[in-house]
């Protein structure tokens, strides 16, 4: 497994694959849309259920049609290089937050546990 952090929305995917911490996520149904802006960006569905993990990348129709696989709880709209920062650990996501650079649209309580069902190690 490479150490490398993500750079990619593809690489963003299986890092957040690997790290998925299903017991964390037990009991719990939620949804995100991620708007990764910039270079290496693109939009991705991320569903949690009951312990399990259903990530989409959504095509730029979908995208602007706000047409999910399934209605997101929170959507979160971020620099690609942020939130791999933040994947990467050299980022700290309320910081950004505070910082204006995550914006949340939807449940903020949601996108705030979004982080805890990511093991930072595979």
């Amino acid at each position: 497994m490479s150490a490398s952090p993500p750079t990619t929305l593809e690489s963003a995917a299986e890092w957040l694959r690997k790290r998925f911490d299903a017991e964390a996520a037990r009991g719990v149904g939620v949804a995100y849309e991620l708007d990764l802006t910039g270079p290496g960006g693109g939009v991705l569905a991320v569903r949690i259920d009951d312990g399990h993990l259903d990530l989409q990348p959504l095509d730029a129709a979908s995208a602007a049609r706000r047409d999910p696989p399934v209605r997101p709880h929170a959507r979160l709209r971020i620099a690609a290089s942020d939130f791999y920062g933040i994947l990467a650990g050299r980022e700290n996501s309320e910081m950004l937050y505070m910082a204006n650079r995550i914006q949340v649209e939807g449940d903020l309580t949601a996108a705030l546990r979004f982080r805890k069902f990511f093991r930072r190690r595979a």
